[in-house]
């Protein structure tokens, strides 16, 4: 049992089009002395709800309603390194071993939508994030499958698939591309059809995955595209519950679901997540718009996959992730990859000097 917390309310997370969502910093320390740090979204009082319940009744750690799993998982993840400085190991290492030393990190990067043109504002902010360094990056592009009135479905189809060319005519054929249509946006109106034609645009330019083209809910439509695609299709950032996980995973409605550790109870559900994956041929690479210290959870997490080619994690670039930590440990090296902490627990420590803490 841990005998003193520090809850730290960070920064608001802006997912764009005005969705705001709330972070909180979550370090835990033993009788021994031993500290464990966890971060989930959720606010600072939903976190020491969850944390006063868990210290009434450790089972309920895992067994919660969506709102409360998701402040759990602060809990989850600071238990976790707690456990892996009091083994003198890396959380990898209670994951299952480690197998990877370094992982790709790919950027997601919000783009405006221009009629691709020569150094236009599209091209210049995707050659930024080239000259960063990144050789994964993930597109978001403004109204992207939110058409209007003002063309025909075949005029927008053109128009789209110019922007998806254009893309990778700036990149070159060596960067990994990904395209997110955010279909877990309430507003999204892109139906199968419109997500079928994109998804054969996507496979003759060699993209490496298509994310959430439809609505998260929309199961069956998920399951015949992904039935019909040489894409990877992706999804699921938004679920918490292990219900829509196993829903997703027995229908293959995606090749990769895409849990957030500090969402969904934290390490020990993204290992719950991956054996559904697993056993239905499935995939799993987190999704990372979180902390530095759910990054930190996810490149644990990623240096235990087998393979190559989803050994993957999100990286942006906000003073949550670079400046949260002693010493940024995140930084690109030559290749586009990160290099997994390797000291005990998740291998990371927290800047004092960032803010000022909350007490708990």
């Amino acid at each position: 049992m841990t005998e003193h917390a520090e809850i730290i309310p960070l920064p608001a997370v802006d997912w764009g089009g005005g969705d705001v969502r709330d972070v909180t910093l979550l370090q835990l320390r033993t009788p021994e002395g031993i500290t464990g740090l966890g971060s989930a979204y959720a606010g600072a009082n939903r976190v020491r709800e969850a944390l006063a319940l868990y210290r009434q009744n450790p089972r309920a750690l895992h067994r919660c309603d969506a709102q409360m799993t998701i402040a759990m998982s602060a809990i989850d993840i600071a238990l976790w390194d707690i456990r892996g400085k009091a083994e003198d190991l890396p959380v990898s290492e209670l994951l299952g071993g480690r197998k990877h030393d370094r992982v790709v990190a790919y950027a997601t990067v919000d783009l405006p939508m221009t009629a691709a043109k020569a150094g236009d504002a599209f091209e210049q902010i995707l050659r930024s994030v080239v000259d960063r360094g990144f050789r994964a990056i993930k597109l978001c592009i403004e109204d992207f499958g939110r058409r209007d009135g003002s063309m025909s479905d075949k005029a927008w189809d053109r128009f789209e698939a110019r922007l998806l060319q254009f893309a990778r005519k700036i990149t070159g054929k060596d960067i990994q591309l990904m395209l997110d249509t955010y279909g877990s946006d309430p507003a999204w109106t892109g139906d199968f059809d419109w997500a079928l034609r994109t998804a054969r645009i996507l496979e003759e330019l060699d993209y490496l995955w298509f994310e959430e083209p439809l609505a998260p809910r929309a199961f069956g439509d998920f399951a015949r595209l992904t039935g019909q695609t040489r894409i990877a299709i992706a999804g699921a950032e938004d679920f918490v519950l292990p219900g829509d996980f196993e829903n997703l995973a027995s229908l293959k409605a995606v090749d990769i679901m895409q849990p957030d550790c500090t969402r969904v109870g934290g390490l020990t559900q993204m290992q719950v997540i991956r054996n559904l994956a697993g056993q239905n041929g499935l995939h799993v690479i987190p999704h990372g718009w979180n902390t530095a210290v759910g990054l930190a959870a996810d490149l644990q997490y990623q240096s235990t996959v087998s393979g190559d080619e989803y050994c993957m994690v999100e990286f942006w670039s906000d003073k949550t992730i670079t400046d949260l930590l002693v010493d940024n440990p995140f930084a690109l090296d030559n290749e586009g990859m990160i290099t997994v902490p390797a000291g005990a627990g998740l291998g990371v420590a927290l800047n004092d000097e960032f803010l000022l803490r909350g007490s708990g």
